[in-house]
């Protein structure tokens, strides 16, 4: 798809040519940018760090957190319940970490901030000026520890579609910002003999359509429930009001539509570790991958965008890709891992390139062992790290 669009993609090939591409791992629930991206510095379901939604309310502070608004998506109260970020993790072992515009790192933590950190975020500087920003720090102010996060190609994948023109000529912009960055690396050689590159995802994309809508006021009066507040979203947990129960909510919400998939929250599948966060309503809905969620049909909400995400993490067009490159990282591991490793398994994974003992956590260093090359904790010789995240899978793989 990628070749008959002639998109650019060496940068990619050099990476997975030296290193670990994985085409998917598997991802956390929900599949949304706030949860995966902080259960990938936790190593911590989206249930145990507690960022379980973009939008949700919190009951024990009484409080509701939504990404787009800049008090909540820095409060220490919604992050600081027991995970601890890689760069908290970093920092106790008495090293120096830089973040560029990672969720959760302007709240203080385990009363630690990144040691450098940009903040709020600004997505008018430029893929390669951040990498600027993190290689300055890498020479300047001694970090071992890198963190950047860029928005394309998830912009252009929910205005456009999942493979729009726009995707593509999206990932060829970045493929041109990973090339300026393996030649930064190259041509800093007190850097290079020692960096380690991750590059990999928080989700997936797919295409929705304003005629693949399922209304959740159609089933249930909206004096019954309150929740966060949302216009459109592929999940949606409820809390019954004064009066009524979530038995009723179940009742009135299950099997009424074909797309719909309707629990009570004791009752969520296991695979999903969605269960034991108060964070969490009583009832959860979601939908079906391709179908969006909007609470009454004469509320004015319309379905614009063209793709989406948040779905079930066992849709492959969920899954995120892991790539990596650098002395530490095994070559030529690529598809008999897929599907196996995990995306809270990259905790783990920076922590044994870095030697850090790593704080409880979900993942597992067994699925992630066999990408690094043995690492002595008792050796004197130093490590670097960057972690990049792009905002979907659409690598094309036909392509690498």
């Amino acid at each position: 798809m990628a070749e008959e669009r002639s998109v650019n993609m060496s940068a990619f090939k050099k990476i997975k040519n030296r290193g670990v591409y994985v085409k998917r791992i598997q991802n956390e629930f929900p599949t949304l940018t706030f949860p995966s991206h902080f259960s990938m510095v936790t190593g911590m379901h989206p249930e145990s760090h507690g960022i379980v939604d973009n939008v949700f309310y919190d009951p024990t502070n009484n409080a509701t957190f939504s990404s787009r608004n800049q008090s909540t998506a820095s409060d220490s109260r919604f992050y600081d319940v027991g995970a601890e970020p890689i760069w908290v993790t970093n920092q106790f072992h008495g090293h120096k970490s830089g973040v560029t515009f990672w969720i959760g790192s302007e709240a203080k933590i385990k009363g630690q901030r990144p040691t450098h950190y940009l903040a709020p975020y600004n997505e008018n500087i430029t893929f390669n000026q951040r990498i600027d920003i993190l290689m300055g720090w890498f020479e300047h102010e001694n970090i071992n520890l890198g963190l950047m996060y860029y928005h394309q190609p998830d912009r252009a994948g929910h205005i456009y579609g999942a493979a729009s023109d726009e995707v593509f000529k999206a990932i060829e912009e970045i493929n041109h910002g990973l090339d300026y960055l393996l030649t930064s690396m190259e041509t800093r050689p007190s850097l290079s003999c020692c960096l380690n590159l991750i590059l990999s995802s928080d989700h997936g994309m797919t295409n929705v359509s304003s005629d693949r809508v399922i209304y959740l006021h159609d089933y249930i009066h909206p004096n019954e429930y309150t929740s966060a507040p949302k216009k459109s979203a592929e999940i949606w947990t409820l809390w019954p009001r004064q009066g009524h129960t979530a038995l009723s909510l179940y009742n009135k919400l299950k099997d009424r539509h074909l797309r719909l998939n309707v629990y009570l929250k004791e009752e969520l599948p296991t695979r999903l570790f969605y269960d034991s966060s108060d964070r969490v309503g009583p009832v959860v809905v979601y939908a079906d991958i391709g179908w969006t969620i909007i609470a009454d049909r004469n509320s004015g909400v319309t379905l614009k965008n063209k793709g989406s995400h948040g779905y079930d993490p066992d849709y492959k067009d969920m899954s995120p890709f892991l790539m990596a490159t650098g002395p530490h990282i095994s070559i030529n591991q690529t598809t008999e891992l897929e599907e196996t490793v995990r995306l809270i398994d990259i905790y783990s994974l920076i922590c044994l390139i870095l030697k850090l003992k790593p704080a409880p956590n979900n993942g597992s260093v067994c699925r992630i062992a066999r990408l690094v090359i043995h690492v002595s904790f008792f050796s004197r010789s130093y490590s670097y790290c960057i972690i990049i995240f792009i905002p979907f899978y659409t690598i094309p793989y036909d392509t690498l």
